[in-house]
């Protein structure tokens, strides 16, 4: 059986040796480069399977050589494997192309040879289906170029009206020059609750809107668990933005999300939410965690609170929001 040719971009000796060893123990071939020029001569000479790149490189940093490599090297997937934990470095790693990012020190190194197989499964997957994206790509840029389809598209990433649910009414607010940029919505459940979602994309030019969409497609089919008895879920909305996260970064999409779910007891008034992203705020306090779709080993964090007849919870943006306030009981709101 053909090795796997991996090809480790890493100027740290100890940690370059200690990778080479491990991974020609599960069976890899591998070849190692000190440096960001040595690590392009060796793409495109050694034709590798899978390349993991350092970002913190001599000379090159690793977000250069990244995109040079996905420049020169596109069908090769590469993962970054740094030291750094900030959101904006993940955030470009994943902009330019990067396939998956590790931080060091990887507790367990068995973290890496998955993350390759999952990347090889990938590409398998994704060279079996280039002809079909192709030919959806086509119809993409038909429907495109018809005004009306993507006035009605736009539409469906907007709610009809105001939501009440128990002792609340949910509503929303979107500028006029905003509505292919943002995704909002809300759903009653079963037993007197709710859930309202909002998201931005980080897509490249043009493609926001049919990101968004793909968005909320992921998205359906967790309210049909719902519909049919199953709210363990939707209750726990950082559940909802972990399953989201995974279908996203397995998926052709490559965009990352900014996205707030949140879930509330008409009753009760208790509300837990789920926040991913910075661009979006709530008017509670509430740390966000990394956007949805850059980093298949992402966790979010679990908020809970409980709103009282004074208060109201506004998410959102300047140009768009929901807001879910105690409503007025003469209400003709269904």
């Amino acid at each position: 059986m053909k090795s796997t040719r991996v090809l480790l971009i890493e100027d740290d000796n100890v940690f370059a040796d200690l990778m080479t060893r491990f991974l020609q123990n599960r069976g890899y071939k591998v070849t190692l480069a000190a440096d960001g020029e040595s690590g392009l001569e060796a793409c495109q000479n050694d034709d590798p399977d899978i390349v993991l790149c350092d970002l913190n490189l001599p000379q090159m940093s690793g977000l250069q050589i990244l995109q040079k490599l996905v420049e020169d090297c596109s069908q090769v997937p590469v993962i970054v494997i740094s030291g750094s934990e900030r959101m904006s470095d993940i955030r470009e790693a994943v902009r330019l192309g990067a396939w998956d990012y590790l931080v060091k020190p990887v507790g367990q190194l068995e973290t890496i040879d998955l993350a390759i197989q999952n990347c090889l499964t990938r590409s398998s997957l994704e060279d079996s289906w280039e002809r079909e994206r192709w030919e959806l790509d086509d119809h993409i840029d038909v429907l495109f170029d018809n005004q009306a389809v993507t006035q009605r598209l736009t539409k469906d990433l907007i709610p009809q009206g105001d939501l009440a649910v128990g002792s609340f009414v949910i509503s929303h607010h979107l500028s006029e020059l905003s509505h292919e940029n943002y995704w909002l919505d809300y759903y009653k459940l079963p037993g007197n609750q709710a859930m309202a979602v909002i998201a931005s994309a980080q897509a490249v030019a043009g493609q926001t809107l049919i990101s968004l969409l793909v968005l909320k497609t992921l998205f359906n089919p967790l309210l049909r668990l719902s519909a049919g008895g199953d709210e363990d879920l939707l209750k726990y909305p950082h559940k909802v933005l972990e399953h989201l996260n995974a279908e996203l970064c397995h998926s052709k999409i490559k965009t990352a999300f900014d996205l707030i779910v949140v879930w509330i007891d008409g009753d009760s008034g208790a509300i837990h939410w789920g926040h991913a992203g910075d661009s979006l705020k709530l008017s509670v306090e509430s740390k966000p965690d990394l956007a949805v779709g850059i980093w298949s080993h992402a966790s979010y964090s679990f908020h809970q609170g409980k709103l009282t007849a004074q208060e109201s919870l506004r998410i959102g943006d300047d140009l768009a929001w929901l807001n879910i306030s105690r409503r007025n009981p003469a209400s003709p709101l269904a």
